[in-house]
């Protein structure tokens, strides 16, 4: 049986776990609060009526959920990982059912977030390799349902882990005590509460097979192929567009008409183009925290990092996105220096006498 060192693939990793579990907390939680801010930007751009279309709604439903997972790590990082003023007990009950609660939340949400980017990923292709049938099959009903369905059904694919662990109370003595040595300034003879996996052998390998297959391969395996399939056809109409531009010179015996159609549809495909990178960057960011096996301070981190970032990717890649976001800056602004221009315009005068 291979001991705790050896589930670490890197030499070293184990030494370099616990050094990290030391900044885990800060840096979590710096990463929560950019993360919950760019988050709730996005949704507020997105969400905006120029911005209307069935890839923006799932990028919504993305951010949503992303938003949710680090507005709760927030408590989870302060009080498992910073100790702020006096040391306190972190294993009440209370406490307990928090991190019962924050296992279950965290990973159903990031259910949801990786197939809402499979999602995602199938309409995309679908509006490169099959134009014809976007506006049908991917019509803003039937991405309403599939935004829809991966809030519903994720959470049922995740139940299984809900009866994977049970809290259990243990009588802390001095002979004891070592296991809980964070909580050395606390009372010796007391109750603490903690989780621990059930001890029904088949439950636990079916659960461990459900989420290694349903909630990881699967949607890995999706991403993969469909990031493939984009990538070719990014290939193919960057070919196609530059024949187009080439056709798009007017030569002595060509028809302006037909040349000015073919630099217009060429002018389409690069914006295509430039969306369908947008969202690949996306894709891989969801796929490579799926497939980097990490310690778990380290996977959390980079889960919560893939989901701080995408509002760099939207400024950076979508003209669309920065405008409108600008246009929702100077909104803002316009709108809290209006009462301020008010206040001035009404405020009394005062005028000045002089003793005759």
């Amino acid at each position: 049986m291979a001991n705790a060192t050896d589930a670490y693939c890197v030499s070293g990793a184990t030494n370099f776990n616990k050094a990290y579990s030391r900044l885990h907390g800060y840096i979590a939680l710096v990463i929560c609060i950019v993360g919950s801010a760019t988050n709730s930007i996005n949704i507020a751009v997105l969400s905006r009526r120029e911005m209307s279309s069935s890839t923006n709604s799932i990028l919504t439903g993305l951010a949503v959920a992303d938003l949710l997972v680090m507005l709760e790590y927030i408590p989870y990082a302060l009080h498992m990982n910073i100790k702020i003023g006096p040391q306190v007990n972190k294993n009440t009950y209370a406490w307990a059912v928090f991190v019962y609660f924050h296992s279950i939340f965290s990973q159903t949400f990031h259910t949801i977030s990786i197939w809402l980017a499979v999602t995602l990923a199938v309409w995309r292709y679908v509006a490169i390799a099959l134009p014809q049938r976007n506006r049908t099959w991917c019509s803003k009903k039937n991405t309403s349902l599939a935004i829809v369905s991966a809030y519903v059904i994720c959470p049922f694919l995740c139940l299984p882990i809900y009866f994977a662990m049970n809290i259990v109370s243990s009588e802390v003595t001095p002979h004891n005590n070592s296991e809980f040595a964070e909580d050395l300034s606390l009372p010796q003879n007391r109750t603490v509460y903690v989780l621990e996996m059930s001890r029904n052998v088949e439950l636990v390998t079916a659960i461990m097979w459900i989420y290694s297959v349903i909630l990881k391969l699967v949607p890995s395996m999706a991403l993969s192929v469909l990031s493939t399939c984009l990538i070719s056809k990014l290939t193919t109409t960057e070919r196609r567009r530059q024949k187009l531009l080439k056709r798009s010179t007017v030569g002595p015996n060509e028809t302006e008409k037909p040349c000015l159609a073919d630099e217009s549809s060429a002018r389409r495909s690069s914006r295509t183009d430039r969306t369908t990178r947008m969202l690949l960057a996306v894709l891989g960011l969801f796929l490579s925290t799926e497939l980097c096996p990490q310690p778990g301070d380290l996977m959390d981190v980079l889960a919560l990092f893939t989901s701080s970032v995408n509002f760099v990717l939207y400024c950076s890649m979508s003209r669309q996105f920065r405008c409108t976001f600008a246009r929702l800056v100077r909104r803002m602004l316009s709108a809290t220096e209006e009462p301020a221009k008010f206040a001035t315009k009404h405020e009394p005068t005062t005028q000045k006498t002089t003793n005759t």
